[in-house]
């Protein structure tokens, strides 16, 4: 094959690849969910969200500024929602919207939960909060005791 038909077939691949990407993305980007933050929630949830305030979730990244551990990534994905993650927690300075453990940290990302959409987790079990409350890291986690505190003092 001559230089000039290779180059020919290499542009053409080329075109293809990046035609395909461009049109598939909005299909592709439809599966995909994203994290909207503590606002969103709110417009429904206001109850919950007051009461969530005073919970020690709320206040779980601060926890880390106090022991200087704030920039520590193994530390900051328990603390923080949607860490790692579409529209989720990058750092304190670019997205402080989603610092603290918040509702989506449990119940999965907001997206799932519009029009009418109801795919998320209505009542996180044990192994979701055990993903950051380990035996290691918190030994007297009591999951019946802490569940109903989780969106505020009763």
């Amino acid at each position: 094959m001559s230089r000039m038909k290779r180059s020919v077939l290499d542009t053409c691949c080329v075109v293809v690849v990046l035609s395909l990407c461009f049109f598939l993305s909005p299909v592709l980007s439809q599966n995909s969910a994203n994290y909207k933050g503590l606002a969103y929630c709110k417009m429904c949830h206001a109850e919950k969200f007051n009461g969530w305030q005073q919970a020690r979730h709320a206040k779980a990244l601060d926890s880390l500024k106090k022991t200087n551990q704030h920039d520590l990534p193994e530390c900051v994905k328990c603390h923080v929602t949607g860490y790692g993650q579409s529209g989720g927690f990058i750092d304190s300075e670019l997205t402080p919207e989603m610092g603290g453990v918040q509702c989506e940290a449990c119940h999965g990302p907001g997206s799932r939960h519009t029009g009418g959409k109801k795919d998320i987790v209505a009542v996180p079990g044990e192994d979701t909060c055990r993903q950051c409350h380990t035996v290691g890291q918190d030994p007297k986690f009591d999951y019946k005791r802490k569940a109903v505190e989780v969106h505020g003092p009763r």
